[in-house]
């Protein structure tokens, strides 16, 4: 009689992998950068930015664009560091252990 995996808090849901939530953390992180870069991109008039969103009829695209890039380019960044900085040593540090159907590492 096998083991059945451990759910989450919400019956009938499995937990998402460790590696998975490691990344979601990361992409997170990196998303609060970059909404917070582009904040003070504003906020400082940095380049005349905000003179140049004041005196447009409709900032509202630029402004979306200007958060979007910024958010998308610091979530990648934050993301690929986390990836590059994961330790190797070990057979697989982030396994997840109630993961049966993973037959190991290929070696």
């Amino acid at each position: 009689m096998g083991e059945q995996p451990s759910a989450s808090p919400v019956e009938g849901r499995p937990r998402m992998p460790r590696l998975l939530r490691f990344l979601a953390l990361h992409m997170a992180i990196g998303l609060a950068a970059g909404v917070i870069v582009a904040s003070l991109m504003i906020l400082i008039n940095l380049a005349g930015l905000k003179d140049l969103l004041i005196e447009e009829r409709e900032p509202y695209i630029a402004i979306f664009l200007l958060y979007a890039f910024n958010a998308l380019t610091f979530g990648s960044v934050a993301m690929g560091i986390a990836i590059m900085t994961l330790p190797y040593d070990d057979i697989c540090d982030m396994r997840d252990p109630n993961d049966h159907k993973d037959g190991g590492p290929l070696r």
